[in-house]
């Protein structure tokens, strides 16, 4: 399993075209996603993320009204201070918010651990978003694709389903 975040984002860039044809290969072939769930929560299981962190120093997280609420309770502070401290206005979206970056991270993590887990928003414990969710692979593994450089577990799941499905580059089986 490689879990070193320059290679797998090396690799999966180099990746993106043959990625692209395998999700091609997949739909065409109707090839069922439960495969690729299995695989996923193994790699999942295998993985510490405290060793890694890089969604939260990567990617930007939507601060819902839930999220706000949540957040606010875990640290006993009220819900307008959270939004004040630790959001800022999404710059796409008017009227909602995002967590606040700083030092190129989510404002809640320190070193690699978040300082909010328990009260993580829904899109943290939900990340890297490989398990069965009720919309199908197909309507999602173009963004998992696209987010494998960012996540081991990720890739490597993409990489395990590519070899039990039988692909190889090219499309050549």
């Amino acid at each position: 399993m490689i879990t070193d975040l320059a290679e797998v984002r090396r690799l999966a860039e180099s990746k993106a075209d043959e990625n692209r044809d395998f999700r091609r290969r997949l739909a065409a072939h109707h090839y069922p996603e439960e495969p690729f769930h299995i695989l996923a929560a193994e790699i999942q299981s295998e993985m510490d993320c405290t060793q890694c962190a890089n969604c939260c120093r990567q990617m930007v997280v939507s601060a819902s009204e839930a999220a706000v609420e949540a957040i606010a309770h875990y640290l006993n502070i009220p819900p307008e201070e959270v939004i004040r401290l630790y959001t800022v206005p999404d710059p796409k979206a008017p009227g909602n918010r995002l967590l606040r970056q700083a030092d190129d991270a989510c404002i809640f993590l320190d070193g690699n651990l978040c300082m909010i887990y328990e009260a993580r928003p829904k899109a943290c414990r939900d990340f890297p978003h490989v398990a069965a969710h009720p919309h199908t692979l197909g309507s999602r593994f173009s963004s998992l694709c696209r987010n494998a450089w960012l996540c081991p577990i990720i890739y490597n799941a993409i990489e395990r389903y590519k070899h039990l499905a039988g692909y190889t580059s090219r499309g050549r089986t």
